[in-house]
């Protein structure tokens, strides 16, 4: 009986190790990964993506290839439209921006974008102006804050606002496929 319990204990912590290794617990924050399918939108609209593929980099050694804390490095994400895809990379944890202007002194708009997690939410920024600075002169903004439900969907609200239109917030359901 105690040689069958020591079996059945070393086959339950293969069993584990192995979970553990395609899933990593060690992270704090969602994972979003994966294909989703849109399910319920809000305020249903042309260039709502019905489609998303989602990949997210997980970093769990530093740049000496120490073990450190896994974190999430970046997301790229590739929305599907009736009418084509687009696909963008954010860094987490970054800001970055532009300024430009042409070589005869004509303004070009500036933009920054950026991705940051609000607890177990990510947050993703970008914005475009043609003032000093952003939400001046012509400008434009947008945030998405993705979630996932309890029962596993992804959850999208996006917030768009702009210069020259009101703002406008559509939450979006996508389920895994």
């Amino acid at each position: 009986m105690k040689k069958n319990l020591v079996g059945q204990t070393g086959l339950w912590l293969v069993l584990l190790t192995g979970y553990l290794a395609a899933h990593p617990v060690a992270q704090d924050t969602p994972d979003f990964s994966g294909q989703w399918i849109v399910e319920s939108v809000s305020q249903p609209a042309a260039d709502t993506p019905r489609a998303l593929t989602v990949s997210m980099t997980l970093v769990r050694t530093n740049v000496r290839g120490e073990p450190m804390k896994p974190l999430f490095k970046d997301i790229t994400v590739k929305r599907e439209f009736a009418a084509g895809t687009s696909s963008e990379t954010y860094q987490i944890g970054i800001e970055e921006s532009t300024v430009s202007a042409r070589a005869d002194g004509t303004k070009i708009p500036s933009t920054h974008s950026g991705a940051k997690w609000e607890a177990q939410a990510l947050v993703m920024e970008k914005g475009s102006y043609t003032g000093a600075s952003p939400e001046t002169g012509v400008w434009t903004e947008r945030r998405e804050v993705w979630s996932l439900e309890p029962d596993g969907r992804l959850r999208l609200v996006v917030t768009t606002r702009a210069s020259a239109s009101p703002s406008n917030t559509v939450a979006l359901v996508y389920r895994r496929q």
